[in-house]
């Protein structure tokens, strides 16, 4: 425990870092600070977060770039509109009468600026969490929003985020290096999903995908896009 703390001291002064379990050593931990004496990762390296927008947050605002709306559903947006270039997350909450409502409200998720802020928090900053690279950029694209979101939007995202021409949408001036997904569903890999996955990592793009979260045997559950041909599927993992 002593020895683990001292590492946590000399990686970075974030005052929550002593409560990221897994960027140590431990069971489930990515050794990220014996990575971070030699690399903590380039300013060129941009990261798009598929997810539900993003919000304003002191920890991470100097690393957004211009992302994008893909929610074409306004009743899924819960903005007022369909797509358009503004990515912000204006909640995902449940209530009484949503289409998704099954007895039981639920607040907002914020699950985009969360993401965002594991991968690339402000570090070493005597605030918040250090993310996991210090330098690289976000692009912020949306694809989520109250009820989740169509396979559609989210693989039109995946497509514009690796710089891929998408109709009726302006091009990408900033083409992401990786292409996160921390999100998935029960069911087959679309050909349209499969499309754009195919079509993200002719650019170059790494495209990579949550597992499921859903404690499940993937070779006898289908969750996708997990179980798409060319991700990275990554599980989670408890600190046991």
């Amino acid at each position: 425990m002593n020895t683990q703390q001292m590492d946590v001291e000399s990686a970075s002064n974030d005052s929550k870092l002593s409560e990221q379990w897994s960027l140590g050593n431990s069971d489930g931990g990515i050794e990220a600070f014996e990575e971070w004496d030699s690399f903590k990762g380039s300013s060129s390296t941009v990261v798009a977060v598929v997810d539900t927008g993003i919000v304003n947050h002191s920890d991470i605002n100097s690393k957004i770039l211009p992302g994008y709306d893909m929610v074409s559903d306004s009743a899924f947006a819960n903005d007022g509109d369909g797509r358009d270039s503004d990515p912000s997350d204006p909640g995902d909450w449940i209530s009484f009468g949503d289409s998704c409502y099954q007895g039981t409200t639920r607040n907002s998720s914020w699950h985009g600026t969360h993401v965002a802020g594991i991968i690339a928090a402000e570090s070493n900053n005597s605030k918040g969490v250090a993310g996991v690279n210090w330098n690289t950029k976000i692009l912020p694209v949306r694809a989520l929003g109250k009820c989740g979101g169509y396979t559609s939007d989210i693989a039109d995202a995946v497509k514009w985020a690796a710089g891929v021409a998408v109709s009726g949408v302006p091009t990408n001036d900033n083409p992401a290096s990786v292409i996160n997904l921390s999100l998935g569903g029960q069911g087959s890999c679309s050909a349209y999903m499969q499309e754009a996955i195919n079509q993200a990592r002719a650019m170059g793009a790494v495209v990579v995908v949550a597992a499921g979260n859903s404690s499940e045997d993937l070779d006898t559950n289908d969750f996708t896009p997990a179980n798409c041909q060319g991700v990275l599927v990554v599980g989670s993992s408890t600190q046991n």
